[in-house]
């Protein structure tokens, strides 16, 4: 790699249109158009470098390919354009500050423990991306941009971040996916900006098939803090469907260590499949009490079973359903019918149970209902 090089030897080479194979991290590039050129494994900043200072520079149009911010302190550069494209990137550490990145398309780019200030993201779109540790802080938009296959594991997001639900592709993120995950774990060096290294510069000791087994436990971490961030900003839409999406990444996390968990004891084990059964139990009847759908659902097979129960009793002498149906509706309100009111220990108790059970689904269907109506 080039290391020697002057900054008007760097300008007659931006106005070629083509950089590759060049380290300029120690020439200052402050002010420079690089507009529409073709940038291939090029050091603007390196990782031994704590000071290396870029101001207004700019990329638009600009085709990046194995290129290095690492520890760099961008202000005011532009990467605007959808023709900008950058592929095996790395801001690793790099603190950007009031930089533009609208319609850029981001590809197998590391932005772990970087910090992103009052940038925009508008209309951006995002693949394989690593964003562990990274923190957004300020006003930073990314209205309309899209985020497919990236991780967000441990990215913190300030009030002032705007993401929502809609950034993310398909209402889902890299963790939920095995083989997503697994490419974007294994391939890493092969398809990103090279060797992922921890803060303090060293190769991290990891074990694939250990973290593709945790990935519930990042989803349902992403999931969570997502619902939290949403729940302070009034996104309370967004807010709910990242609630109920970690829940159920909770229930596959139990899952996970229940099949997997072999230094675990019998009390242990006892204990999570009770965790199983009730989380599974509250998505079916109630979709955690967020789905009307769900709800409504519950009410009707409550009356449809008790009418069966009534029906088929030798004590009730019904000879019509639809007359069962509407006594076990009128239970589920507390208005007990004369036709099974005192006439069987057993029907009196299944009467007692369905009046109970219409009363508590009655008070989940008013909660349900007034979350959607706050919603709107």
């Amino acid at each position: 790699m080039q290391s020697n090089i002057t900054r008007n030897e760097l300008e007659l080479q931006i106005q070629a249109g083509i950089l590759s194979n060049v380290d300029l991290s120690e020439i200052n590039i402050d002010g420079l158009d690089f507009g529409g050129c073709t940038l291939t494994n090029v050091v603007i900043a390196s990782e031994v470098q704590e000071d290396r200072l870029l101001r207004n520079v700019n990329f638009c149009g600009a085709k990046f390919d194995n290129v290095f911010f690492d520890h760099a302190q961008l202000i005011g550069c532009n990467f605007d354009g959808q023709d900008t494209q950058l592929t095996r990137v790395s801001f690793k550490k790099a603190t950007l500050q009031k930089c533009r990145f609208r319609r850029t398309n981001f590809q197998w780019c590391d932005f772990r423990y970087a910090e992103i200030n009052s940038a925009t993201f508008e209309s951006a779109s995002f693949s394989w991306c690593d964003f562990y540790r990274a923190f957004f802080v300020g006003i930073v938009i990314f209205r309309k941009s899209t985020i497919a296959s990236s991780s967000l594991y441990y990215a913190y997001f300030d009030e002032g971040a705007t993401i929502r639900r809609e950034n993310l592709a398909k209402s889902c993120i890299l963790q939920q996916s095995y083989n997503a995950y697994r490419k974007f774990l294994v391939d890493w060096p092969k398809y990103g900006p090279g060797i992922r290294k921890n803060e303090q510069g060293v190769e991290s000791d990891w074990d694939p098939t250990a973290s593709l087994r945790a990935r519930f436990m990042d989803a349902e971490d992403i999931y969570k803090t997502l619902n939290g961030l949403w729940t302070s900003k009034g996104f309370l839409a967004d807010a709910n469907w990242a609630f109920v999406k970690g829940k159920k990444m909770e229930r596959k996390r139990l899952i996970a260590q229940l099949l997997h968990g072999n230094d675990l004891g019998i009390s242990d084990r006892i204990s999570i499949v009770f965790s199983i059964f009730w989380n599974f139990f509250t998505d079916v009847l109630f979709g955690y009490g967020e789905s009307m759908r769900k709800m409504i659902l519950t009410y009707l097979v409550t009356i449809f079973i008790f009418a069966y129960v009534y029906y088929a009793s030798d004590a009730t002498n019904l000879t019509d359903y639809v007359k069962a149906l509407i006594i076990s509706f009128k239970n589920m309100v507390a208005q007990t019918s004369d036709e099974i009111q005192g006439i069987s220990p057993f029907l009196d108790f299944m009467n007692m149970v369905q009046t109970t059970i219409g009363i508590l689904i009655t008070g989940i269907f008013g909660f349900i209902l007034g979350n959607k109506i706050r919603n709107q």
